[in-house]
Parts: C-alpha cells; structure tokens; sequence
C-alpha cells in the first residue's frame, strides 16, 4: 500500500511546483485556442473563437457589439502567438469556429454541422512585435491602428 501512495504524493508535488513556477499566460484569458498552420514567411495561425461565439451567442450581443469584442479578442489571441512564427514577415490570423447542429435524438446533444471561418486578421509581423501603437493592450472603445487588417469574411450564429 505505501508503495502506491509515494508515486502519486511525488506526481502530485511535481504538478504543483510546476504550476507554480510557470508564469500566468496572457493565452490563459482568450479564449479558443491557436494553432499554427504555417510558420514560413507568411505565417498563418488558427484560432478556435468557438467559447468566445458561445458567450456571444449567450449574451445575445448585436452584431456590431459582437465583431467588436471577437475583433479585440483576435488580437489578444495573435498578440501572445507573435513568438511562435519568430521568422515570419506576415501573420494571418483566422477566426474559426465550430457550429452546431441540430440535437441528436439518437444522443440527445447537438450535432456538429462544420466549421466556420469568421474573419481575417492580418499584420506585418515587423510591426506588430515593435507595439508601436500599443496594439496589444488596446482597450474596447480605442481605435485598431490602421496597420491592422482585419476583415469579416463569414457570418455568426443567429442571436
């Protein structure tokens, strides 16, 4: 019996340190997650906006009112990817998510019916690591600097 205990006090002392000791990341508060598609010269990464759709669709936010925030969210979400496409001379950022079905009367949930690809997000990644305009930390009522491209290219689920 104590043999069995040691192992998992060890495993479960070694997740706590390393918790501990790994700094909060600014990944952590978007929500969906990135995945890099193409790390070259014109780099593409993929975020997963699906929670972030959810809430929209919860809070039942306008259109207007919903790009926005999905747009400042996009940003964030690029903003703590810059450093995994460190040789990129481009950036796209593509705004997916996943859209729901009818429920299933066989499994009683929702169906998976495809993804969507919302928008495009895209910076010359020069100047995006600069921060000139202090693009990372833009609040919900700041202008997007012009340098920014982004460009809604699908539609949101009804509200």
């Amino acid at each position: 019996m104590r043999r069995r205990v040691l192992p998992k006090m060890l495993a479960a002392a070694a997740v706590a340190l390393f918790l501990s000791e790994s700094p909060a990341s600014a990944l952590d508060t978007v929500p969906g997650h990135v995945i890099v598609a193409r790390e070259n010269d014109d780099a593409v990464l993929l975020w997963d906006a699906t929670p972030d759709v959810a809430d929209i669709v919860r809070e039942r936010l306008s259109d207007a009112d919903a790009e926005k925030r999905l747009e400042r969210d996009a940003l964030r979400a690029l903003a703590t990817s810059l450093d995994r496409v460190p040789n990129a001379r481009t950036v796209t950022l593509r705004v997916l998510y996943s859209k729901i079905g009818d429920v299933s009367p066989a499994y009683g949930s929702p169906t998976f019916a495809g993804v969507e690809r919302y928008a495009t997000l895209t910076v010359d990644a020069r100047r995006a690591a600069g921060d000139d305009d202090r693009w990372k930390e833009l609040g919900p009522r700041s202008a997007v600097p012009a340098w920014i491209d982004y460009e809604v290219v699908g539609e949101l689920p009804p509200r």
